[in-house]
């Protein structure tokens, strides 16, 4: 699913965790709505 396809395109969870919203954005079947949501998620300084 997407968590793989993330997984693959930067390797692990951290590299996920520290990517930016356009290469989340570059991942196959990631939409800018969800990158934008995982973007957030690793984000989220509130």
């Amino acid at each position: 699913g997407r968590k793989r396809a993330l997984l693959l395109h930067f390797g692990s969870a951290k590299a996920v965790s520290r990517a930016g919203l356009e290469d989340l954005k570059a991942v196959s079947g990631i939409s800018g709505t969800l990158a934008q949501t995982i973007y957030d998620f690793f984000h989220d300084k509130g």
